[in-house]
């Protein structure tokens, strides 16, 4: 426990990132605020490449999001302040198969089986699950958080687009979008992802690249948000 205690202190107080390429840093930045909300969609573990606890530890909360069931948990020890959701976000509502990966690949579980072929890892398959799935524009109005969250974070194994598609875009409009990519940069200027943030009038600001293959996270900031 005092162990935990000392950790998170250390944490708070120094410039340490737990996103995979220090986006949580620089996103930091550009928010500029000591306080506010966020949106974690496929949020992973609580503290592990998460994209999120670097606010959590200045004061921030928010809700997350993972259809694994045995984060619950873990969020309830080390981040009480957040609210965590255990369903999948999807285009359309209703139950999906969850496939999970042992626990050192288990940031790749996912609903989608195509992303699993195509990674060559349909062979590590552990378990599927069922799980319950609802579109982001009825977990924004659940939760009553249509001008309350400041960072959108979606981080979901191949459905980032079908997430993106379920907002209602006119209620809900973060200043800071972190969108997931396994693509080359000249791709993501092709994607549908980049597209649709356009048109929803999001500007793309930075890719943060994590491997030779060009995968990692693209920034994107509302036009009406000056940095």
């Amino acid at each position: 426990m005092l162990k935990d205690k000392l950790r998170r202190l250390i944490h708070s107080r120094y410039r340490v990132s737990f996103s995979k390429s220090g986006e949580d840093i620089q996103i930091f930045k550009l928010l500029n605020s000591s306080g506010g909300a966020y949106l974690d969609i496929g949020c992973f573990e609580p503290v592990t490449f998460s994209n999120t606890y670097f606010f959590y530890l200045r004061g921030w909360s928010g809700v997350v999001v993972d259809p694994n069931p045995t984060l619950k948990n873990l969020f309830k020890t080390l981040r009480p302040q957040d609210s965590f959701v255990n369903k999948g976000i999807s285009s359309s509502p209703g139950v999906l198969k969850y496939y999970t990966l042992p626990y050192k690949m288990s940031s790749m579980n996912t609903f989608d089986y195509s992303f699993l072929e195509k990674n060559n890892l349909v062979q590590y398959i552990e378990k599927e699950l069922s799980i319950p799935i609802i579109t982001m524009d009825e977990l924004i109005s659940e939760h009553k958080l249509e001008n309350k969250i400041d960072f959108l974070d979606v981080d979901v194994e191949g459905l980032d687009l079908d997430v993106l598609k379920s907002n209602n875009w006119e209620l809900f409009r973060p200043k800071v979008i972190m969108v997931e990519t396994d693509q080359s940069f000249e791709e993501d200027l092709n994607s549908c992802i980049y597209q649709l943030l356009r048109e929803k009038e999001y500007r793309l600001i930075s890719k943060h690249v994590q491997n030779i293959h060009g995968s990692g996270n693209l920034i994107f900031v509302k036009n009406e948000y000056r940095i």
